[in-house]
């Protein structure tokens, strides 16, 4: 594959739009099969959001250990690490709306099994890491498909408009899953946090059945590549495509030390803040908060450039540290809703560019990249954010992941620069 990029202009950007009006930005709302399936992933994300409370309180309830925590979190996380590619590649080759049905299936049969193992009050924590595994599994064949799957919806003008909705989407379920997670740990325990989250899945399950895409794309019928050809096909144009690498290199960054709120969230919240879980449940509402704001602005300003991602990454390491040194919960609320805009603006630039610059048939392959970096990466990272949190504490294990962070992330932007500068290439261009 050539380094021209999906759009045959050496890697640069179709124009989208500059600084929009909110009815443009509302566009893909006015299809209704997106309209009915952003509705639906709202709703199962906040039943999502609430189980991730759940589970992370479970494993402190069950074993007081932050590297207890950290490996449950890699575990969940793992398949994702390693199939995350593989769930790229059967995303290109299956009608994605059937897989979509078939993982949401398997997500809500796992919440219910966790939350019967839970409420028979004879869990232990094999059998914790076991439905971790078993859901980090399903993720990595469905996150792929749901990444690559907005297209179909709403067609390719209306991308990167899709893609905004869908972080906004993403960052309010976030913000009141952990509200309600909290609340429904408080009121009915873990385990009915859990059957609440088999339940959200009903909603999107029943508008999977439904809605009939309108851009499905046409799947060669007559003989093909084999998997692993069509895995190698994808990541030579990701490793190819200029544009499209820097966006993977920039963040795999970020998923490795950025990224790892399921275990640097509830550590602050038990071991620094001395809170239970309404608190960590506020904590992580706060975070989903100003998600929520940062996706409702980058919706509007549709430029994904390359600077974006770069600062709000910088911006996303500059929060770890100030995390890891506050002990102030209010602080703490403050600085969680700021690295939830940082890391808004970097992975919803990093997505809006990623599905701009490919053609069709590379997209559920490019958007497994995008997966394994986004959680994929994670294994490591909160493993080892664990490990540093078990020996010298949760703060510094916060500061020296986000000044690596920082640090990494600008180092790659210098560098970048003096490329560019060097060769006399001109800039990227901004996308508008």
């Amino acid at each position: 594959m050539s380094a021209g990029g999906a759009d045959g202009a050496g890697g640069r950007l179709p124009d989208t739009g500059d600084d929009r009006s909110w009815r443009a930005m509302l566009a893909a709302l006015r299809v209704p099969a997106f309209a009915w399936y952003w509705v639906g992933q709202l709703l199962s994300g906040i039943g999502t959001w609430s189980q991730s409370i759940a589970l992370s309180w479970l494993v402190l309830d069950l074993t007081h250990s932050a590297v207890d925590l950290g490996t449950i979190t890699m575990l969940q996380f793992l398949p994702v690490l390693v199939l995350s590619l593989l769930g790229g590649v059967v995303a290109d080759r299956v009608p994605r709306r059937q897989l979509l049905v078939a993982t949401q299936v398997a997500l809500g049969a796992e919440a219910i099994t966790l939350g019967v193992l839970v409420a028979s009050h004879a869990v232990t924590l094999w059998e914790v890491a076991l439905v971790a595994l078993a859901v980090g599994t399903t993720n990595a064949l469905n996150n792929p498909a749901q990444q690559a799957f907005v297209p179909e919806l709403v067609g390719r003008d209306l991308v990167a408009d899709a893609v905004a909705l869908n972080s906004v989407q993403f960052n309010a379920a976030r913000m009141l899953g952990g509200a309600v997670g909290g609340l429904a740990i408080a009121a009915w325990g873990i385990s009915g946090a859990l059957f609440l989250n088999a339940a959200s899945f009903a909603p999107i399950l029943v508008v999977l059945v439904l809605i009939r895409p309108a851009n499905t794309p046409r799947r060669h019928v007559g003989a093909r590549a084999t998997a692993a050809s069509e895995l190698r096909e994808g990541l030579a144009f990701a490793l190819e495509t200029t544009s499209v690498r820097r966006v993977v290199l920039l963040f795999a960054i970020v998923g490795l030390l950025g990224f790892n709120w399921q275990v640097a969230v509830p550590l602050v919240a038990r071991f620094v803040l001395h809170r239970q879980a309404a608190g960590f449940g506020d904590l992580m509402a706060a975070l989903g908060a100003g998600s929520l704001v940062a996706a409702v602005a980058v919706a509007r300003d549709q430029r994904a450039s390359e600077r974006r991602l770069l600062l709000g990454s910088i911006a996303l390491g500059a929060a770890l540290v100030a995390l890891g040194l506050s002990r102030s919960y209010p602080t703490s609320l403050a600085i969680l809703a700021a690295a939830g805009i940082a890391g808004v603006v970097a992975s919803i630039t990093a997505n809006t560019r990623l599905q701009l610059l490919t053609p069709d048939r590379l997209r559920g392959r490019v958007m497994g990249i995008y997966v394994l970096l986004m959680g994929g990466t994670t294994p490591i990272g909160s493993l080892l954010l664990g490990e540093v949190a078990g020996h010298f504490g949760t703060g510094v294990a916060l500061v020296a992941f986000g000044g690596t962070t920082a640090a990494a992330v600008g180092l790659v932007g210098a560098l970048r620069h003096r490329t560019t500068r060097s060769s006399g290439e001109p800039a990227p261009t901004v996308v508008r």
